[in-house]
């Protein structure tokens, strides 16, 4: 064989190598697009019965609270916690049957921009409820103002007095004061959209603060309570 000869087929062997190498990488570059397909698809089913989880616990949460929630914030919820389950119940089902990576994009942007189930919706749930239950608190604490200032004025000229005065005067602000705050508070809470996200995320941090405040002024107003009910016993002190 001549060196001319052993070189061309030295060139062909290379040359059919190269065309397996490219011929299996092409096969092994296709693998994982449609194995990154099954784990994308895989990964939004996830997501999906997670948010079905969610909105079953929040129509519980509902539910238990009816003892606090008023009846229009607790129609208000269960509607749009049902609405939230049609849609999302509506992708369980689309999505196994999703081919593409454009479709499952689509669905996804549905599950997120359409419902923020858990972003928009829990919060609400969960803050809606809180401030009714509270709401609930000082309404009961507000119809106790008349025996409170008939204790105080039983007082009148003993040295327990005008500590009782303070005391109710604290506790009738604190009352009218956040009575106020979370009437406002319950309307712009319902009022958050999944349109709204992100933004309304600021929202909600600064609307659970609100409510922090209002049960701590409701402890305090408990504490004036028992402070004027102490001094109709004789009790002097703050």
């Amino acid at each position: 064989m001549s060196t001319r000869t052993l070189r061309k087929g030295i060139a062909a062997s290379v040359l059919s190598a190269g065309a397996l190498v490219g011929l299996s990488g092409g096969v092994a570059m296709a693998a994982p697009s449609h194995h990154s397909f099954s784990l994308a698809q895989q990964q939004l089913e996830a997501q999906l019965a997670a948010r079905v989880t969610g909105l079953a616990h929040l129509a519980s949460d509902v539910t238990g609270a009816a003892t606090t929630l008023t009846s229009a914030h607790a129609t208000l919820l269960s509607s749009r916690i049902a609405t939230e389950q049609a849609n999302i119940n509506a992708l369980v089902i689309k999505v196994p049957t999703d081919t593409t990576a454009a479709q499952l994009k689509t669905d996804r942007a549905a599950m997120y921009q359409d419902n923020r189930v858990f972003a928009v919706m829990t919060p609400q749930v969960f803050e809606t409820i809180n401030i009714d239950s509270a709401m609930s608190q000082l309404a009961t604490l507000q119809k106790n103002e008349a025996t409170l200032a008939t204790e105080v004025s039983s007082l009148t000229g003993q040295p327990g007095y005008q500590n009782a005065v303070n005391h109710l005067n604290n506790y009738m602000t604190r009352i009218g004061r956040e009575s106020t705050t979370l009437s406002n508070l319950v309307i712009s809470v319902l009022a958050q959209q999944p349109s709204g996200y992100p933004g309304n995320q600021h929202f909600f941090v600064r609307a659970n603060h609100e409510i922090l405040q209002a049960d701590v002024a409701i402890a305090y107003a408990n504490y004036d309570a028992s402070v004027i009910a102490l001094a109709t016993g004789g009790y002097t002190g703050s």
